[in-house]
């Protein structure tokens, strides 16, 4: 971004494009779970070259402790008990799969904000604020998504199968439509990975935010 800036200083007669947004979120990572901060087996040569080639902050804190109500804060930027997802118990303020709420209409998330400058958004993987159509990315900012409303326990697949009728076969969804059940969790990452890639590749002459949840 430095040297973006730099160049866009020498060059004032083009157009200045601000900066694109890749947001990446992977459940249950911790700190030493990288070779970059030191895990003496774990390979990671990929995230440690962001890491080498960008800035690192390594002191976070996350707004709560599930995935719901930590999603919501990352979102809006809001602790969770002031959007009401926060809950009492250990998996307090979690959406299941029956859920009939999500994340509150007034709620403003980032992809919200940055539409209003132009931005194209897009999300990709586990989005749990709310599996009801009026809840999920497009109806909170995101032009397009691609992934799990909830986690990938949370409905039967071949890696988990089981019958229940609270727990419906685990769906693989394209904005609102579902497009696979139960999703083929096999070859998930790989297909988040090629969404998010086609969407840099279609976006990126105009600004963009792409948010990639893995589940």
């Amino acid at each position: 971004m430095l040297l973006s800036v730099a160049v866009t200083q020498q060059t004032t007669s083009l157009p200045r494009k601000p900066p694109d947004f890749l947001v990446l979120l992977a459940d249950d990572t911790g700190f030493g779970d990288l070779s970059v901060n030191g895990h003496p087996t774990i390979r990671t040569p990929n995230i440690d070259s962001l890491a080498h080639g960008g800035m690192r902050f390594t002191q976070w804190y996350s707004a709560f402790h599930v995935c719901s109500p930590s999603r919501a804060a990352m979102l809006t930027g809001r602790l969770p008990i002031r959007s009401g997802t926060a809950g009492d118990g250990w998996t307090g303020g979690v959406f299941g799969s029956c859920a009939t709420g999500g994340l509150p209409h007034n709620e403003t998330t980032f992809a919200e904000a940055l539409k209003t400058g132009g931005y194209a958004t897009g999300m990709v993987g586990k989005w749990h604020l709310g599996q009801r159509e009026e809840f999920l990315p497009t109806n909170n900012g995101f032009d397009e998504y691609f992934g799990l409303p909830y986690s990938d326990d949370m409905g039967s697949s071949a890696w988990d199968h089981y019958n229940n009728t609270l727990r419906p076969p685990l769906p693989l969804l394209h904005n609102t439509t579902v497009i696979e059940q139960p999703t083929d969790l096999g070859t998930l990452t790989q297909r988040y990975a090629d969404y998010a890639t086609d969407f840099i590749n279609r976006k990126k002459d105009e600004p963009f935010v792409l948010y990639m949840a893995f589940s």
